[in-house]
């Protein structure tokens, strides 16, 4: 088994988080309370079948390292996809953790009930923003968004951002470092150094 297989029931609950949503772990499961409830689940796994039956009005997100067998499982048992985002992994020691922005940026971190925000301004007028949860020897990054108009410094501000929240984490003991983005984002970052993608989360409804 995998570290990211091994370690779902703790980055699981802090990605829920992340969404700032509360989350709890029922064996293999991690069962994501929302508006419409999730139930997370590393796949294949051994009883990954009796989760279909859970699902009747909630979503059902297989993270896998193996999406077309993932979507052809799915698929034999009448679910049709509902998104997919990729799941990426760093180790601290591997990143360059001292943030890098433009003469009239700055960035901010302020701590939330669920997770920790990060805010890029520039020229005063925020510009970008970030979420992290921290967990015992590991941190989850997400929702990492650049607001429309600065399409040329998308890369410089995600990277920042990164750089600001996973400083945070490895000085609260974080080695491991999961981030969580849609297929863009996530060519971004494998792009640059240290970063690996590690699986892909695949969201389902009946």
């Amino acid at each position: 088994m995998t570290q990211w297989q091994e370690s779902l029931p703790v980055w699981g609950p802090a990605w829920a988080a992340v969404r700032d949503l509360d989350a709890t772990v029922d064996g293999p499961v991690v069962a994501i309370a929302g508006a419409v409830p999730e139930r997370l689940i590393a796949w294949p796994a051994d009883g990954a079948e009796a989760q279909i039956t859970a699902i009747d009005g909630a979503v059902l997100t297989l993270a896998t390292a193996d999406s077309y067998a993932a979507r052809q499982f799915a698929a034999a048992h009448g679910l049709r996809e509902s998104g997919a985002l990729v799941l990426l992994s760093a180790l601290t020691d591997d990143l360059d953790l001292v943030p890098v922005l433009p003469a009239d940026a700055y960035i901010a971190e302020a701590p939330m009930p669920n997770y920790d925000a990060v805010e890029v301004a520039l020229f005063d007028r925020p510009v970008a923003e970030g979420r992290i949860r921290l967990q015992e020897a590991l941190a989850v990054l997400g929702n990492l968004r650049v607001y429309d108009g600065h399409d040329e410094l998308v890369g410089v501000f995600e990277t920042a951002m990164v750089a600001s929240l996973g400083d945070e984490a490895f000085l609260h003991g974080a080695d491991v470092l999961y981030l969580v983005a849609d297929a863009a984002q996530a060519e971004r970052f494998l792009a640059a150094d240290g970063w690996s993608k590690v699986a892909e989360l695949l969201s389902f409804t009946r």
